[in-house]
């Protein structure tokens, strides 16, 4: 098998800092692949990427190509030592395992962001999990019965969670957000305040504002963690960063 020529669909690579969770505010060279197995949409809003869900872009590379550029970056950016694979959905990409493997002989910390949906044992360092909650089902449309069906997979999240050193990050949107969290995380037996972080949705700074509150106020009560969009404040709903 020739890995240097086996693809991956990648909407974009570039260098960054990382905007939410643990490790908030780390400069990182992202890989953002192309596709998704979920249609997430808060009310009319859709998810801050649409052109890797909604309407995703096709554009396969070369993992050859792709280790290239990392390397190039690398050069640019030699103090940088993390990498982080998001999206869309990393884990719908058919030959992501090889990718991971031609990262790690470069000797990156590997963060995969994931919806949870589904998974498998990878050679990674990181995992952050956003599982979806009902606020982010597109009703009315024609993938609400879908995404729906789709969105809580338990044995998937028991799995990263048994296996990995995980974070656990969900984007919140209106107050029954808190219940659901707390049924999620009784179904799974999972209590580490600790590695839960809620984020408030929103694709610009308005909206942002207007559910940090909500976080806030939930996390007080629990003992977790509110992950601000550090790139969305800094940098505005734009790619590349």
């Amino acid at each position: 098998m020739q890995i240097p020529r086996k693809q991956i669909n990648i909407s974009e690579l570039f260098v960054s800092i990382q905007g939410e969770g643990k490790y908030l505010g780390h400069p990182s060279i992202f890989i953002r692949t192309s596709g998704c197995n979920l249609k997430c949409r808060w009310g009319q809003t859709k998810c801050d990427t649409p052109y890797t869900s909604w309407d995703p872009e096709s554009n396969p590379v070369t993992i050859k190509r792709i280790i290239d550029n990392v390397k190039n970056l690398s050069q640019k950016y030699p103090e940088i030592n993390e990498l982080i694979l998001t999206g869309g959905e990393p884990m719908i990409q058919k030959n992501l395992h090889l990718l991971i493997d031609e990262i790690k002989m470069l000797n990156y910390f590997i963060t995969l962001e994931t919806n949870g949906t589904s998974a498998k044992h990878l050679n990674l360092d990181f995992i952050s999990i956003s599982p979806k909650l009902k606020s982010s089902t597109p009703v009315e449309s024609n993938f609400e019965k879908m995404h729906e069906e789709k969105r809580y997979n338990k044995e998937a999240l028991l799995f990263w969670l048994d296996n990995y050193d995980c974070q656990l990050k969900f984007v919140v949107n209106v107050p029954e957000d808190e219940l659901e969290i707390l049924n999620l995380l009784s179904d799974l037996n999972y209590n580490s305040p600790d590695t839960i972080y809620l984020m408030p949705q929103g694709i610009d700074s308005k909206q942002l504002k207007e559910n940090s509150k909500l976080c806030v106020d939930i996390c007080l009560s629990h003992g977790w963690n509110v992950s601000p969009r550090a790139h969305i404040d800094i940098f505005g709903n734009i790619r590349g960063k």
